[in-house]
């Protein structure tokens, strides 16, 4: 565990900052094709669950329109898919998210399973000015069962998986298994 001064940056998380990820932005209509911009979170995450077991136990949970739970990140068919589920904001006591990056490429409406190169895992809380942080990584795989890139009706709906993620930084040691389950107004690509 990490306590860090207020007033330092907080985690990175594979695909930004956490707790420095700009609020929810705007929904699906304006979500460009590939994502939020670096930096953006997007209110486009229909429904969202976490369990975190090992080391740290914990279950997420986050929906669209709760104000703090947003999609970050890019999934371009033609590049390897880097992207993540946040929930909390900037100034949340509780923070959590898993962001993953593929090995090979996730095309547009592409479903089955994905090999993962990493998963990353963190959580944040903070009381008073002391943050604690747990950071974990690891391989896993993404499991999409429906993903749709029609222009209007973008839709991926998934899990994501993965056991014995090595802790990093100050919770170097321990050990995390996680299950995500996810649905979305996204889509990696518009046809």
């Amino acid at each position: 565990m990490r306590s860090r001064n207020r007033g330092m940056c907080m985690a990175i998380v594979g695909t930004g900052l956490l707790g420095l990820v700009h609020p929810v932005t705007g929904g699906a209509q304006d979500l460009p094709p590939f994502g939020p911009a670096l930096g953006q979170k997007a209110d486009v995450v229909r429904t969202f669950k976490l369990k975190a077991t090992g080391a740290v136990t914990k279950e997420v949970t986050g929906k669209k329109g709760d104000g703090r739970t947003g999609l970050t990140g890019q999934c371009n068919p033609a590049s390897w898919a880097n992207f993540g589920i946040q929930v909390g904001t900037s100034m949340a006591t509780e923070q959590a998210s898993i962001a993953v990056v593929t090995k090979g490429n996730i095309g547009t409406g592409a479903t089955g399973e994905f090999k993962l190169d990493k998963i990353y895992v963190d959580f944040v809380s903070i009381q008073g000015s002391t943050i604690q942080s747990f950071r974990f990584a690891g391989p896993g795989v993404l499991t999409l069962t429906t993903h749709d890139g029609s222009p209007g009706k973008r839709r991926m709906i998934g899990s994501i998986r993965g056991s014995k993620l090595n802790g990093l930084d100050d919770a170097a040691g321990k050990l995390i298994d996680v299950e995500a389950a996810f649905d979305m107004d996204f889509s990696c690509g518009v046809k």
